[in-house]
């Protein structure tokens, strides 16, 4: 999907807004990405960048991947 936001943090709300309930899977209480929700942009770990104060710019793909685990 498209949306416009600046930053990781905004495109959650974006989110949100058209998706209401999502921002709780993704963020925790304290409002940071939960800690096994994986945001990439184009392939870059928000968590090497700036977190949810990751800039955007147009064009940029976000991925969102929840972690799996299991045995």
């Amino acid at each position: 999907m498209e949306l416009e936001a600046d930053t990781i943090g905004a495109a959650i709300a974006a989110l949100q807004a058209k998706y209401p309930g999502i921002e709780e899977r993704l963020v925790d209480e304290a409002g940071e990405v939960r800690r096994f929700v994986n945001v990439y942009v184009n392939e870059e770990d928000i968590r090497f960048l700036e977190n949810k104060d990751t800039a955007l710019k147009d064009g940029d793909e976000i991925s969102i991947i929840p972690a799996i685990a299991g045995g």
